[in-house]
């Protein structure tokens, strides 16, 4: 078998690993990404990483359940989302609260193209993809 740069680099000092990830990335399209960077991530808590891994598997299965539950009755699912934002706890609406909740549920079926969160949650999410943390940082100051 052919021994590939790899089998070297796992077996580097941590400041030689660093140095040399700076220089590969450096690279890609003369892209500057100080060593000290890569220290700080490659010196992360074993724990961290494993916390940030639980979160990506928690918010995998909520949006499971709620896709589930939206795909089941996007109606009614629309309705607990409305008054979850709310702070109505359906148990306990007024009349009046009721009234709201069906004719705003009307109005979001009758618009087709309608998300469920806002206009600005999209705008900030695809800002942040696009132009990364950086550009939506400066942007609210």
């Amino acid at each position: 078998m052919t021994r590939t740069y790899f089998d070297d680099f796992t077996k580097l000092p941590l400041s030689k690993m660093v140095q040399s990830i700076s220089d590969m990335t450096f690279l890609y399209k003369d892209t500057k990404v100080p060593k000290e960077h890569y220290k700080k991530l490659l010196s992360k808590d074993y724990v961290e990483m494993v916390e940030a891994n639980v979160s990506v598997k928690l918010v995998e299965t909520i949006y499971n359940i709620v896709s589930g539950l939206n795909n089941e009755s996007p109606r009614l699912f629309y309705q607990a989302l409305l008054l979850l934002d709310k702070g109505i706890k359906p148990g306990s609406m007024t009349a009046e609260q009721f009234q709201a909740l069906t004719v705003t549920t009307d109005q979001h079926e009758q618009n087709k193209k309608s998300h469920i969160l806002d206009k600005e949650a999209h705008e900030t999410f695809d800002n942040v993809l696009k132009n990364g943390m950086t550009y939506f940082a400066g942007d609210n100051d």
